[in-house]
């Protein structure tokens, strides 16, 4: 992702990390209004209940529920009491295999988590507070096994579907990094795929081309900036369009209204 700085999108650097990953015990005393950040999120609840809303779905949680989030949400909560363990971490630091299983899931909340889960949690807390020389791979290796336990399951349903080849490794590539360059040529250098023969592909798994594959993951992106506050430019860089101009007629084209006028009608619903 773009190392940008976009207004109501923060990223972690203000928190004390190990490596690339935090883990600390939260307080929201207040609502908390939506943001989006570079990192995967998760939140085990501790205490409380309230409201948690994602990509503007609001859904009721309580002690015991634990929410994922991706890089590609909005979330935010309505609460006066909730307490939360809370861990960030990037798809680059987990190992090949839980990385590909991130780029099948969406944002997720989990009811009722186990015991075991809730005992790795609590470790987690204590490896990060320990800041042992060992401590990034206790963390790292912990939330692996979270991952896989929470949500191993929905990756081999996926792997049924579309075997872990090449071609569904670039499509998982797409899904994370669309904000970035991506051609043709970077799919073939990446991945060893023919352009001819993942084109064809592409569009036998997914119904539709990979440029206009692409196209829509960034224009729904940047409508989900838009909607959250964010000035044009800053929704067309960092859904990975170029200029704005060309964003903005595109954006007419496809929606009858100009970026401007969507927020501007978002804002007033």
């Amino acid at each position: 992702m773009k190392n940008k700085t976009v207004p109501l999108i923060y990223n972690q650097h203000h928190r004390k990390r190990i490596g690339e990953f935090l883990v600390c015990e939260n307080a929201l005393n207040q609502n908390h209004p939506l943001h989006q950040h570079d990192f995967y999120e998760i939140e085990y609840i501790t205490e409380g209940s309230g409201i948690h809303i994602i990509n503007d779905k609001s859904y009721p949680v309580q002690k015991g529920d634990l929410l994922f989030i991706t890089p590609m949400d909005f979330h935010g909560f309505e609460t006066k009491d909730i307490k939360t363990i809370t861990l960030h971490f990037f798809a680059k630091d987990m190992s090949p295999e839980i990385a590909q299983i991130l780029t099948y899931l969406n944002a997720d909340i989990v009811k009722s988590v186990n015991e075991k889960t809730v005992g790795d949690l609590n470790y987690l807390v204590r490896a990060f507070k320990s800041n042992c020389d060992y401590a990034i791979l206790q963390i790292k290796n912990v939330i692996e096994i979270i991952i896989l336990d929470l949500f191993g399951t929905k990756a081999i349903r996926y792997e049924k579907k579309y075997a872990s080849d090449n071609v569904s490794q670039a499509i998982g590539f797409i899904n994370i990094s669309f904000r970035d360059e991506i051609t043709l040529n970077i799919i073939k250098e990446k991945f060893n795929i023919s352009p001819a023969y993942f084109s064809r592909e592409f569009k036998r798994r997914t119904g539709t081309s990979f440029n206009d594959y692409l196209t829509e993951k960034r224009f729904d992106y940047a409508k989900k900036l838009l909607k959250n506050g964010n000035r044009v430019i800053d929704a067309c860089v960092e859904s990975g369009f170029g200029s704005v101009r060309n964003f903005s007629r595109r954006f007419k084209d496809k929606y009858g209204i100009t970026p401007k006028e969507y927020a501007r009608s978002k804002k007033s619903s």
